[in-house]
């Protein structure tokens, strides 16, 4: 379990059978928007503890290992305290906190703000991964090409848009495995990253992103010249192998959803 939290990457699908897995890539699309809106307009405990609550069956529904949501989460913690030390320090409104007689350039109503903020954004992260661990980058474009689809009377490229959303996902684990690559490299070489001072470590850090850099650039004549290989042209109409159908369990979910959505509005009364 260790060797696969290392070598998971932020947005990899882990493949288990599961509920959620089988979802259509619609309804956890629609679901993750729902979710999202109903989270951040709600703005208060209740509606982040209801939210957090549904993220957390979700999540042991998926079968993905807890080990993997903690490594996840830990690689934006400092993303979580900037934000939480900012709300902190520019928030001035309100009651401050006093610690004996002194009294703290900090209020009470800073720091509720930060926990909100905080947590929203946390759960905001885990419902991304969620959708992420549970579904694959073309089943996520072709999800996207189908709700997108009455917006081709409008003269909208869907396809070409779901085309280039599929392969930007592609390339985000493909580009930190170049600079994991690059980094084990330099290492293999003697350097050592973690010694020296700023403008040396900024030196060091060119030297790891310039073969990075390469090798995506690389990668992506590859894919451009397999792609015309397949006589693929923009704008072509495609077939799919396995269309897309709601089932059972999909409109199931999106019952509870609707449900969801309806108590993180009530939480605001």
């Amino acid at each position: 379990m260790r060797r696969l939290v290392e070598h998971t990457l932020i947005g990899a699908y882990v493949p288990t059978e599961s509920w959620v897995h089988r979802l259509d890539p619609r309804v956890k699309l629609l679901g993750a928007l729902t979710v999202l809106a109903g989270l951040f307009y709600g703005a208060n405990s209740a509606a982040i503890i209801i939210t957090g609550l549904t993220i957390l069956g979700a999540a042991w529904m998926s079968r993905v290992g807890w080990k993997l949501w903690v490594a996840g989460l830990l690689r934006f913690k400092w993303m979580l305290a900037l934000v939480a030390l900012l709300n902190v320090v520019f928030i001035s409104e309100g009651t401050a906190i006093a610690v004996g007689k002194w009294a703290l350039p900090i209020t009470h109503e800073a720091l509720g703000s930060s926990a909100l903020l905080t947590a929203q954004l946390a759960e905001a992260i885990a419902l991304a991964m969620l959708l992420t661990f549970t579904t694959t980058p073309t089943a996520i474009t072709r999800g996207v090409e189908r709700l997108g689809r009455p917006l081709k009377s409008l003269a909208v490229p869907v396809e070409e848009m779901a085309l280039v959303i599929q392969l930007a996902m592609r390339f985000a684990p493909i580009i930190e495995w170049e600079l994991k690559g690059a980094i084990e490299a330099q290492r293999s070489r003697g350097v050592e990253f973690e010694q020296g001072n700023a403008v040396s470590r900024v030196s060091l850090f060119v030297s790891v992103l310039t073969p990075a850099l390469f090798g995506a650039l690389r990668r992506a004549d590859l894919l451009s010249s397999a792609m015309r290989a397949r006589g693929f042209e923009p704008g072509r109409p495609r077939t799919e192998f396995r269309p897309l159908r709601l089932a059972a369990g999909d409109y199931l979910a999106v019952c509870g959803l609707a449900i969801l959505f309806v108590l993180q509005v009530l939480a605001l009364t």
